[in-house]
Order: structure tokens, then C-alpha cells, then sequence
């Protein structure tokens, strides 16, 4: 069991490093907004520091939930250089249940906050259909992200299921991440949103709970929704989840070092998953309308790691391409260009050794370095130890 756990986990540390806290430090603002209509609406605001955030994320909790459901999911995007805005719904509870009102506060919270800026929505299970809401009004809107989505109809909808309703109007890419179908995500009834929408995209990750896509979650969830594992334990689906809504913001946020869009097809992250049964496609995954371009590259990490003088890090060409490999430390800060020139197909070795452009030794910590073509990059994680 241990070995197989073993081969399971070992593609996450090959192909992937979202799921671990980004080089930036954060700063959180905890206040109240007065609404328009006089209310007032409790919000938190994680800002990355050293960096100006060029995307907003707007984070929708689920039913009868609250921001702090949220906190350490919020603090994780805002690491890798996003702004997010989190709020408490002021209609979003077993006594006082109105969507299209909640709708209508999230996207005046998050154009306050957002100063004009692109805007990704993510809304974990009922948020999601709210965020949904929300974006058809928001011009800001550039994507939006769901976390186990659930729809549902009401009253003041004419019955219509809000999710799928709205997402017709939506030209943006709605993509989603599923738990297995259980009463807590109203079986699954969110992927009817992802393949009606124009651009719509999902996929289900194996023995994933509708708890799991909380951070932290509690025990009252725990208890109403969680199920034993088999094959997958909590630290892998977690892992999972962080580093496919990572990549999915990063991607959106135009920042090349980071349009490693690791579910799709072509990426050997997406690939093993799909393998391994981690995770399965539920919809036809059509990005005609992205940059994205085939993976050219294969990381194959680099060793040793730690290390200490000097690493080796392995990659091979599927194609002959000009490749550019830079290391940044944990800040984003660039370190050092190892080569910046054409290569030709196949496998091919370089050396860091711990050294800046001007030769001076760098001290202990965790390095990045990132390997891109024109159309594609991809980025792994060291440890320098002295």
C-alpha cells in the first residue's frame, strides 16, 4: 500500500509546486463595506506584498457557510501574486435564503475592490452558482472557477436553475473541479452548468468530499459530508485541488512565468492524474480560445534536492525550440539566466550552482527555476542548503 501511495504521489512533486505557498508575502485587511443600500457587508482582503496584483480573485463561500471557511484557500492564491476579496453573504442561510440579493452585493464588493482590474470569480458549492450570477453583471469578469458546484432553482427565477440560466449568458471560461456526487453537492448537479456554458470545462477528482474544497474545513462538514478514502488519501486530493486552481488564476492572470495551465491535456501533470484515476475529464475540454500551445517541454526534475554545491536539473525537447532557464528565489526575484538558446530534440542536462549573474553564492532556501519556449513553461522547486 505504502509503495503504491509512493508512485501516486510522485507525479505532484515531478510536475507540479501550486499547492505549495507562493513566494510572496501577504497582508490581510479585515473591515465592513456599506452597501449602496446601506448595509453592511463584513469582507477580508488578502494583498500580496511587493507586488501590484494585476487580476482580482473574488471567493464566494458555500451555503450557511462563512469567509473563514475560506481564509487559508484565500492567503494561498494571494502568495502566488493575486489580490482576493472574501466576504460573509449577507443571504446565504437556512433562515434568509436569497441568491440574485447576494449576487447583486458580491459584484459591488468586488468592483470596490477590484479598482477596474480583472476579475476572477471562485465560488465553492451555492457560491459558485452566486459567482456565476454575479459575473453576468460584472465587465471586470474575465473567468470563472467552480469548487464543487451546486445550482439550484428558485422562486424569483421562475424555477429556472440560476447556475445553468446564467451561464448561457456568459462567453468567459467557466471551469470547475467535482466531488464525488453525494447529497452535500446536490448529486452533482453543477456539471449541467459546465457542459451547457460556451466555454465550459470539468472534471471530477476521485473520492474528493464536498469538505475537501474548504480551507480549513470543521467538523460539522466533516461529519454531514465526508466519506472514507480507499485509494486517495486527504493530503493528495488537497494537493490536487490547490495546484489546478492555482494554475487555473495564474493562467488567467497573464503571467508567463506562470502559464503552466496544468489540466490539460499534453502536461504530463494532467496526464498522470488521469492515469493514476486521480482525476477524470467530464466534459470536451475545447481551448481554442487560449494561448495554450502543446507541451514541448518534460521536467524531470533535478538532483540532487537539497542540494549543496550545485544541483543537475534534467528536461528533455520534444522538438526542436529556443529554450529559456531562469532561477527566481521564493520572492520572484530573478536570480540567474543558465541559458537562453535554441535546443535540439531530446534530453539534455544543466547545472545551477547556487550562484547569481555576478557569481555571488546565494544563501539557504527554496528556488524556483522555470524552463519556457514561446508558447509554454513549466516551473520546479529546490532547496539550496549550506
Amino acid at each position: 500500500m505504502m509503495r503504491n501511495l509512493i508512485i501516486f504521489l510522485l507525479p505532484f512533486f515531478l510536475y507540479a509546486n501550486y499547492s505549495d505557498r507562493g513566494p510572496h508575502e501577504v497582508v490581510t485587511s479585515i473591515d465592513n463595506f456599506t452597501l449602496t443600500d446601506g448595509q453592511s457587508i463584513e469582507y477580508t482582503f488578502y494583498e500580496p506584498v511587493e507586488i501590484n496584483h494585476i487580476t482580482q480573485v473574488t471567493l464566494v463561500h458555500a451555503f450557511s457557510r462563512n469567509m473563514d471557511s475560506y481564509h487559508e484557500l484565500a492567503e494561498h492564491y494571494a502568495s502566488w501574486g493575486l489580490g482576493v476579496i472574501t466576504m460573509n453573504l449577507l443571504h446565504s442561510s437556512i433562515f434568509d435564503n436569497d441568491p440574485l440579493q447576494d449576487a447583486i452585493y458580491i459584484k459591488e464588493v468586488s468592483d470596490n475592490f477590484s479598482d477596474g482590474r480583472p476579475t476572477i470569480y471562485v465560488g465553492h458549492s451555492a457560491g459558485a452558482m452566486r459567482a456565476i450570477v454575479a459575473a453576468t453583471e460584472d465587465t471586470n469578469a474575465i473567468a470563472i472557477l467552480g469548487l464543487d458546484l451546486t445550482d439550484g432553482a428558485y422562486e424569483d427565477s421562475g424555477g429556472e436553475f440560476l447556475g445553468l440560466m446564467h451561464a448561457h449568458m456568459l462567453s468567459i471560461p467557466i471551469w470547475g473541479m467535482l466531488g464525488e456526487p453525494s447529497s452535500c453537492n446536490a448529486f452533482g448537479n453543477g456539471l449541467n452548468v459546465y457542459l451547457e456554458a460556451e466555454n465550459g470545462n470539468a472534471i471530477s477528482i476521485a473520492e474528493a468530499d464536498h469538505c475537501d474544497f474548504e480551507f480549513p474545513t470543521n467538523i460539522v462538514c466533516s461529519l454531514l459530508c465526508q466519506e472514507e478514502n480507499e485509494t486517495f488519501n486527504e493530503s493528495s486530493i488537497k494537493s490536487i485541488i490547490l495546484n489546478l486552481s492555482t494554475s487555473f488564476l495564474l493562467y488567467h492572470n497573464n503571467n508567463l512565468a506562470d502559464l503552466n495551465l496544468l489540466w490539460t491535456p499534453g502536461n504530463h501533470y494532467y496526464d498522470d492524474l488521469i492515469v493514476q484515476g486521480a482525476i477524470e475529464q467530464l466534459t470536451l475540454l475545447d481551448i481554442k480560445n487560449t494561448d495554450y500551445m502543446p507541451n514541448n517541454i518534460i521536467l524531470d526534475s533535478n538532483y540532487p534536492n537539497p542540494f549543496n554545491p550545485v544541483t543537475s536539473i534534467y528536461y528533455e525537447i520534444i522538438e526542436e525550440s529556443f529554450i529559456c532557464i531562469k532561477i527566481k528565489d521564493i520572492m520572484g526575484r530573478h536570480i540567474i539566466t543558465l541559458t537562453d538558446r535554441n535546443h535540439s530534440t531530446g534530453k539534455h542536462i544543466i547545472q545551477w550552482d547556487g550562484n547569481n549573474s555576478i557569481g555571488d553564492q546565494q544563501p539557504s532556501g527554496i528556488y524556483f527555476y522555470i524552463i519556457e519556449n514561446e508558447n509554454y513553461s513549466i516551473t520546479g522547486k529546490m532547496t539550496l542548503l549550506k
